[in-house]
């Protein structure tokens, strides 16, 4: 597959300054195709911090049609275990020591480690496939999706027309999320060659991060400030923190241009707040399946807080029975030879507005109906809850119940009475039948750690009501409510 990296494209390792410029880049992707050529690559594992390195091996097994998996560095033994059981890689490349007894070291190269791992039978990979990135539900069962080289670089191609138009110049992107995070892999370092722009790398203890969580948000800061890049990447949970640091004080870099959301629900007031402080937020919509992004919206984010925007020109999208519908050419996943098709059904409530753009309105499996026939979206009244800034995560509870609870986690600094507070000035936000009428208030958070949230933050919801199973069973015992209005 041919990736026409831009005469001035560059990548920059943020700690050392070390930089490559496109012949450099070249080169070094020719050096690593040879290698894994050498070795007969045909499926391989890629488990390392962000670095440029990552970056290279990676674009040498997608202009090489090498199979490649790239996994988070922080999955469990378990996890990862599970996933090399249902992936057989033949070769392994890691920024560690592998322990694993089907592993011989081959030899280090440009700073990775390569494996030779004993395959055990064979799997059943879709015919075309490069890439398989595993995205877990809210099941908690990660699935392999298989992507081929078409519809990734059809996706950078897409943002690269879009980020041209909103932008400047030749782009200069910090990847904050790691690169194992397909949205990251494919917009913030594909989009970005492609356009001759300079993507910059840092590993994950100078980005504040350990495993999935942000532990130091001062470092992610000083990062942006030290680096002043012209566009970023977000989860909500990271533009949430940059909207705190405005607030109290963090001068935003003049030199930010495009800083995409995305990855989960991101509330209209979330946006309206970083309009105000002038960040230049635009927000986006995907999934792995489609190539991770579906739709990024270009209109003046100080206009555009309810959509997504329209879909991008390699996209044909349809709303089905209220759902959105992408037509895709989506290979499966897998282990699974049927689950291949053209129209890929999101899950996504969604509507079309005047504009022609996207609006999202939920999960359409997540969507809670109360004992009245009332429909609830979650998302909405779980992001009402943690825009206040004192909530730092909450799950909305209620189906077939006569009223809404809710599990909330807040930071130890803030006490009971000042929660309840915040709760009783959401729930005045609120029609009666979505308030939060009793929750329970959770000691330790979320973590895709402890299963409890996916890579991107999205809440994994059938584990949390089986962890704590008990707790949401008092939530709903007693008379704890007003009745509510039966509606006509």
């Amino acid at each position: 597959m041919q990736f026409s990296l831009a005469d001035s494209a560059r990548l920059t390792d943020a700690q050392s300054g070390y930089t490559l410029d496109s012949p450099a880049i070249q080169r070094r992707i020719n050096q690593w195709q040879t290698l894994l050529q050498g070795y007969d690559a045909n499926r391989v594992v890629l488990t390392a911090d962000s670095s440029i390195s990552w970056i290279l091996a990676d674009l040498a097994c997608l202009t090489a049609g090498i199979l490649l998996t790239p996994l988070p560095t922080y999955l469990s033994e378990t996890q990862r275990g599970a996933v090399l059981n249902s992936l057989q890689p033949d070769l392994w490349l890691s920024d560690h020591d592998i322990t694993d007894t089907a592993c011989t070291l081959l030899e280090e190269f440009d700073g990775l480690l390569l494996y030779r791992r004993q395959v055990n039978g064979s799997i059943a990979v879709a015919r075309g496939t490069q890439k398989i990135t595993f995205t877990s539900g809210s099941t908690g069962n990660p699935k392999g999706v298989c992507l081929s080289a078409r519809s990734q670089l059809d996706v950078a191609l897409a943002l690269k027309a879009l980020v041209e138009h909103i932008s400047s110049g030749c782009p200069r992107h910090l990847c904050l999320l790691p690169l194992s995070t397909l949205l990251e892999n494919i917009a913030g370092v594909y989009t970005p060659l492609l356009a001759g722009g300079e993507v910059i790398v840092a590993r994950d203890i100078f980005r504040g991060f350990s495993g999935s969580r942000l532990t130091d948000p001062l470092k992610l800061l000083q990062l942006i400030t030290t680096q002043q890049p012209k566009s970023l990447i977000l989860v909500p949970e990271l533009l949430k923190m940059l909207i705190q640091a405005a607030n109290s004080g963090w001068a935003v870099p003049a030199s930010l241009e495009f800083i995409a959301v995305g990855g989960a629900y991101v509330s209209p007031d979330l946006l309206r707040k970083a309009a105000a402080l002038k960040l230049p937020v635009y927000q986006g919509y995907g999934l792995s399946e489609c190539g991770s992004v579906v739709a990024l919206s270009d209109t003046d984010p100080a206009k555009a807080t309810e959509t997504v925007g329209q879909p991008l020109a390699c996209r044909d999208v349809h709303i089905i029975n209220g759902e959105l519908v992408v037509n895709t050419p989506f290979l499966g996943y897998l282990g699974d030879a049927d689950s291949s098709t053209a129209q890929v059904y999101t899950g996504d409530l969604a509507e079309w507005t005047a504009q022609g753009e996207l609006r999202i309105l939920g999960r359409r499996k997540n969507l809670i109906i109360n004992s009245f026939g009332r429909n609830i979206s979650p998302e909405w009244v779980e992001t009402a809850l943690t825009d206040s800034g004192v909530v730092q995560q909450a799950m909305l509870l209620g189906d077939a119940k006569p009223y809404c609870s809710a599990l909330l986690f807040a930071s130890a600094g803030v006490s009971d009475t000042q929660l309840a507070e915040i709760v009783q000035k959401v729930n005045k936000q609120l029609p009666d039948y979505a308030t939060v009428v009793s929750y329970h208030r959770l000691t330790d958070p979320f973590t895709a750690e402890r299963g409890m949230l996916t890579e991107n933050g999205r809440l994994r919801r059938k584990h949390i009501e089986q962890c704590y199973a008990a707790q949401i069973s008092a939530l709903f015992t007693g008379d704890k409510y007003e009745l509510l209005s039966i509606p006509a």
